[in-house]
């Protein structure tokens, strides 16, 4: 048995639910009836990013971050492909410059979705402490 197991169902056109466990996500290729497939790529990549800077700060680094809020953005060629990706953490605490420096060390090694991306994928990340 596989560690993760989806089940997605397209009847028509290019709108997709997908369900994992009990929860679904409606996804469709041209933003009408939901987030693209690339929006949700991108928006579980911050996602994971953000969890993976939140558990490195409080396992290894012994900071709370306080709140945290991520936005994403992305660029697209001609065809749709992505071609960048580009964090900005809002972050509650008061870091260092060396702070900063090592939580964003800590977010590329701990997020999983940043380890299946390829690498001319990686987001380019900043981060402003004491942002709230």
């Amino acid at each position: 048995m596989a560690d993760i197991e989806t089940t997605t169902v397209n009847e028509e056109k290019y709108h997709a639910l997908s369900r994992s466990g009990d929860f679904e996500l409606s996804i469709d290729a041209t933003g009408t009836d939901g987030p693209t497939p690339n929006e949700v790529l991108v928006a579980d990549y911050a996602s994971c990013f953000s969890f993976a800077c939140r558990a490195g700060a409080s396992r290894r680094l012994e900071i709370d971050l306080g709140k945290v809020e991520t936005t994403a953005e992305a660029d697209l060629d001609d065809s749709d492909d992505l071609t960048g990706i580009r964090f900005h953490l809002y972050v509650e605490a008061d870091l260092t410059d060396e702070e900063v420096s090592d939580l964003i060390q800590l977010g590329e090694e701990i997020c999983h979705v940043h380890a299946a991306m390829k690498e001319s994928l990686y987001a380019d990340i900043e981060i402003t402490p004491n942002a709230f």
